[in-house]
């Protein structure tokens, strides 16, 4: 990267202005939103279309030069490494534009650097819904997010066409439509033609090729909002609800059922003493209100039946939420808002599955309380602790247990909530979770707990498409940490 000409050679491809390799510069790439940080980069590139980016990575390739993908540096686990003070970064956020919404084909294609509250906003116009909860929406890129697959959130299932750049500069086309068929320009199902290519790169953590456009399935905005709120006491039988909640919707986006535990109604409910083990809030979206009444009236009766309660204060939530939701925007809380002011946040998130789930959430919750009461006797004091977790879909539950500590000017802090969401992975780990945060130290993290065919599976895969590994070079493959060897 200190090569005159090399420069020169990426000043060709973008133009001056968007090629640098200023300190100042790339002194802002080394922080994230994370405790991990960022990457060490001799320089930084924004293309601005597919065809810079395989340029861009032609001549990488030639020259042997680690290339490190960033979006919008949402990543709670750090950004890739690469190799520190070597590193070519494309910084992808210039590509930003959505390129199509179908209404026909109920389809919006957009370039992947674009942050996925503008790509939902876009959509929310044409009266589109596009699923985005559980990330942090005003951050988070598209192709960030289908790389790190954050939140594990569904988005996976709409994807129906990446383009993809390859480590030699190659440009791949997946799905059913103009990749399998070149006579065919509309992008309209995932996996006729051929392999699904699209779920190679799902998830890959931007290993096997960047991503720089892909197009997903929208619904029509369903505009009407209900909300029931019930508490339970134990654990065994919110989970009887969710088995229910399972069998009998298939529409998950629409129908989300979220479990959050004292801790967290805590922060809403201040002052209040009794406050159940667990609130269970089922947010119902959809086209008319027969429809949701009756999906409110089931839900309302399975709570009862297993012995879930209301008050007023809960029927007051529920109807402030409806009331909030009206028919401009999502139901969703802006969460992201609600966290930066409880404090320095260690995210403790888990994936599960909802089989034997409610033996390892004890353990779990067990462990963070142990840990969270040496930080006291360290003088760390905590602000808050925030319990949740949701179905995904009929086998698997998210969730978080996270901790928030209040900020003080004593650099040991940051550190030792680093080291308590290392931590809490690695037992989590032991526990059976697998994290869907395919990027930074979760990645190395689940490297360590895969079976020798998986990993020999991914080194072949990664061999092929990148055989002079400058692509996030480290992630994923630096398995120096696997206790087995």
């Amino acid at each position: 990267m200190h090569s005159k000409k090399l420069l020169e050679l990426l000043q060709e491809i973008v133009g001056k202005e968007f090629v640098t390799t200023d300190r100042f510069a790339t002194f802002a790439y080394l922080k994230d939103a994370s405790n991990f940080g960022g990457t060490h980069a001799a320089g930084v590139v924004r293309p601005g279309s597919t065809e810079e980016v395989a340029l861009i990575l032609s001549l990488a390739n030639r020259q042997r030069i680690p290339v490190v993908i960033r979006g919008g540096g949402a990543s709670i686990y750090g950004q890739p490494e690469g190799v520190p003070g070597h590193n070519l970064l494309l910084d992808m956020t210039r590509m930003n534009n959505v390129k199509e919404i179908n209404p026909r084909s109920m389809t919006v294609t957009a370039q992947a650097g674009i942050i996925m509250s503008k790509l939902e906003l876009a959509c929310r116009r044409e009266g589109f819904y596009i699923f985005t909860p559980f990330v942090p929406n005003h951050i988070v890129s598209l192709g960030g997010w289908m790389s790190g697959v954050a939140g594990s959130a569904g988005l996976w299932k709409d994807i129906i066409s990446m383009t993809v750049v390859l480590a030699d500069g190659t440009v791949v086309t997946t799905g059913g439509g103009p990749g399998t068929n070149r006579h065919q320009p509309l992008a309209y199902n995932r996996t006729l033609g051929g392999p699904d290519f699209t779920g190679l790169f799902t998830g890959d953590g931007g290993s096997f090729g960047i991503k720089t456009e892909s197009t997903v399935r929208i619904r029509k905005y369903p505009p009407l909002v209900r909300a029931g709120i019930m508490e339970f006491a134990t654990l065994e039988n919110v989970l009887a609800m969710m088995e229910r909640h399972v069998q009998r919707d298939t529409s998950f986006p629409f129908d989300a059922l979220l479990v959050f535990g004292a801790g967290a109604m805590e922060n809403f409910a201040v002052g209040t003493e009794d406050v159940k083990a667990f609130t269970v809030q089922r947010m119902a979206m959809g086209y008319s209100s027969d429809e949701l009444d009756c999906r409110l009236a089931a839900f309302h009766a399975d709570a009862q039946e297993l012995g879930g309660t209301s008050n007023p204060a809960l029927e007051a939530m529920a109807a402030a939420m409806e009331a909030s939701a009206g028919t401009e925007g999502d139901p969703g809380m802006d969460w992201m808002a609600l966290f930066n002011g409880f404090g320095r946040a260690a995210w403790l998130p888990f994936t599960l599955p909802r089989e034997g789930f409610a033996d390892v959430y004890h353990q779990l919750l067990a462990w963070r309380e142990e840990r969270r009461r040496a930080a006291d006797e360290r003088g760390y004091r905590c602000n808050a602790t925030w319990e949740f977790f949701t179905v995904i879909d009929q086998s698997t539950i998210i969730g978080e247990m996270d901790v928030f500590f209040e900020e003080t000017h004593e650099p040991g802090l940051q550190a030792y909530a680093r080291d308590l969401m290392r931590d809490f992975q690695e037992y989590a780990h032991r526990l059976g979770s697998i994290d869907v945060y395919n990027q930074g130290f979760m990645a190395d993290l689940n490297a360590t707990c895969w079976s020798a065919g998986f990993k020999a599976l991914f080194q072949t895969v990664k061999t092929s498409l990148d055989p002079n590994n400058i692509l996030n070079p480290g992630l994923w493959t630096d398995l120096r940490k696997d206790p087995e060897g």
